[in-house]
């Protein structure tokens, strides 16, 4: 005998009461000598100039939580706030690279993007880093050299946001953003000295009545960040913005629309 499913009512069921779920839970959460699976939580620091004015509370923070950076916040972390990073995310595809990293240091894990120039992973493993490779989306070609095990991250077009994928990934739900402006200064384009890699097409971006310096990549990966938003909180990543450049303004939009759809019930929360 056949059945159309259509005609198939599904009842979901427990094989206990609720009453001895509760009860289960209760006692289990009561043990101190088994570890739970808990939220993590960690902050991102990336190499805007609004950086350098949250220095106090990276410090506090740091204390607390997981801090990951990007590109040369790393050294500047060091330097600026006294602060050794848990995990680094490389992926710039030039020798530049090399000069983001002065010192690889013990205890931090250096997560690099395979399309990094090798010069920067050889060195790293000379000098016994902990290093991870992970594979960032790019064409066809790429991706069977990666292999069918390796796994790669969703289209995202800057390092930071393909640091939030990992964070993601790696289980953090929870994360904090300091210097992910998006744009420039008057007299600075980062926290730190960049002068090895001077930006050369910088922009006027008009957001919201206000004017933004950026490059264009800069500019695109905040409206990137805009697009991506409602994907991550999806994912169960909270995320908190400080500082300001045009990325932030951005975000602070972004988190408003996606509230709007939460409470017109457009959007699962």
């Amino acid at each position: 005998m056949s059945v159309e499913l259509k005609q198939v009512k599904f009842v979901h069921g427990l094989n206990a009461h609720v009453s001895s779920f509760i009860e289960n839970i209760r006692t289990n959460c009561a043990r101190y000598d088994v570890p739970q699976f808990k939220t993590r939580r960690a902050m991102l620091v990336a190499g805007g100039p609004s950086a350098n004015d949250h220095i106090d509370a990276i410090k506090a923070a740091a204390r607390d939580m997981e801090v990951w950076c990007v590109n040369g916040a790393h050294d500047w972390l060091r330097a600026k706030c006294g602060v050794r990073p848990s995990v680094c995310v490389v992926m710039d595809a030039s020798p530049v690279v090399d000069k983001f990293i002065a010192l690889p240091l013990l205890g931090v894990r250096y997560m690099v993007a395979s399309q990094t120039h090798p010069s920067l992973v050889d060195r790293l493993i000379r000098h016994g880093a902990d290093v991870t490779l992970w594979h960032a989306a790019l064409n066809d070609e790429a991706h069977a050299i990666m292999g069918t095990c390796a796994t790669i991250t969703a289209p995202a077009n800057t390092v930071g946001l393909h640091a939030l994928e990992l964070m993601t990934l790696s289980g953090v739900r929870h994360v904090t953003i300091y210097g992910m402006d998006s744009s420039h200064r008057p007299n600075a384009d980062h926290a730190y000295d960049n002068s090895h890699q001077r930006p050369v097409d910088e922009l006027e971006f008009h957001y919201k009545g206000s004017v933004y310096m950026a490059t264009g990549t800069w500019a695109a990966q905040a409206d990137m960040f805009r697009r991506l938003y409602p994907m991550f909180i999806r994912a169960g990543l909270r995320i908190e913005v400080v500082g300001d450049g045009l990325l932030p303004a951005m975000w602070a939009d972004a988190k408003s629309e996606l509230a709007n759809e939460i409470t017109k019930g457009r959007v699962a929360a």
